[in-house]
């Protein structure tokens, strides 16, 4: 009975001992383990450069200062692409007054814009092949007048 007391006594204690350990399971050398991975995604790759402009005037410069300049790039692009489309571009400086903006706009379309355009058929392009646009830009500083080509 000794026996059996003892061995009983000597279980109870063995069970106490045992419920206040930590088992040892993969948590005990990995923290993580058994939490999902999260998959990393990769930011978008950034957008292209935007297109520059063939050619860039600042309104005012003097026509004899762009003439010729503007002359040789039209007839190198005729060259290589009959059927090239020249967008001439009348950018302003936002303004906060809009009535100010519009008249900043018309100077320049009427001024610098048409005399470009003019060049640009002068120069060999068909009416056709020309086409303008006027619009306040907030990236620029002063009036310009921007070629692009399509």
């Amino acid at each position: 009975m000794l026996r059996r007391g003892l061995g009983l006594g000597l279980s109870c204690m063995l069970a106490a001992g045992l419920a206040g350990c930590k088992l040892v399971d993969q948590k005990t050398f990995n923290p993580s383990a058994g939490v999902r991975p999260k998959p990393y995604v990769p930011p978008p790759p950034p957008a292209p450069p935007p297109i520059p402009p063939l050619i860039t005037l600042v309104a005012g410069t003097p026509e004899a200062e762009w003439r010729e300049p503007v002359d040789k790039i039209v007839h190198v692009a005729l060259t290589r692409k009959p059927d090239i489309l020249f967008v001439v571009r009348c950018l302003v400086p936002r303004q906060a007054d809009p009535q100010a903006e519009q008249a900043a706009l018309t100077a320049l379309v009427e001024g610098d814009g048409r005399a470009v355009m003019g060049e640009i058929v002068q120069a060999g392009a068909s009416d056709a092949q020309v086409e303008m646009s006027a619009m306040p830009d907030s990236s620029v500083t002063k009036p310009v007048v921007q070629v692009y080509v399509r």
